[in-house]
């Protein structure tokens, strides 16, 4: 079950009002801005009080929701290449809706995708869901984690990053991610970089 995005926008909310609170120095509009940050508070308290979101899945609860998902053993690899990520387990699901997604603890991997996909793709896309677990939810973060992860690890050059830009070009983004083209030019600064 993916995380509720109104969730995430309120806890961004709650963090840029806080912020603002902290940098302003009018002692009239700092008033009025703590009773907003005060507010927020306590409207998105109730909004998930009455919403009763749930924790995030197990890897185990994750797999037994649906047939066809399953947990790929200690040894997987994309490839000849064997990844891990931390303690994180590695889910196949040929029904996720992208090519890769997360939850604390979880990674999970598109089975259907897999084989049709340039294997430094889908290494770049297990790496970019490892940054997630390793730097938390920003995807600039994750992409450049990932670029050099691969460059660190041997299986990312110049050309691999041409394949996933190729890959990623016609993307026109989203709320979260840059589009294509942007993406590329911030996963090109992060492998120059980093050390081969």
């Amino acid at each position: 079950m993916p995380v509720d995005p109104a969730l995430l926008w309120r806890k961004d909310v709650l963090l840029s009002a806080a912020t603002a609170v902290r940098k302003s120095t009018d002692a009239r509009v700092l008033g009025t801005r703590i009773a907003v940050a005060v507010l927020t508070l306590a409207v998105a308290w109730c909004v998930y009080d009455v919403t009763g979101a749930s924790p995030p899945p197990t890897a185990e609860s994750y797999v037994s929701a649906k047939p066809g998902r399953v947990l790929a053993g200690d040894g997987f690899a994309i490839g000849k290449t064997p990844v891990r990520c931390g303690k994180a387990q590695v889910v196949l699901d040929p029904g996720l809706d992208d090519l890769a997604a997360a939850y604390p603890g979880i990674i999970i991997l598109n089975s259907k995708y897999l084989p049709r996909l340039p294997e430094v793709v889908t290494l770049y896309a297990f790496g970019h869901e490892c940054g997630h677990q390793l730097h938390g939810r920003d995807e600039a973060l994750a992409d450049c984690y990932a670029v050099m992860r691969g460059r660190g690890q041997g299986w990312l050059d110049a050309s691999g990053i041409d394949r996933i830009c190729e890959f990623w070009k016609p993307f026109a983004g989203d709320n979260a991610h840059l589009p294509g083209v942007d993406r590329c030019a911030l996963m090109r600064r992060c492998f120059a970089a980093a050390s081969p």
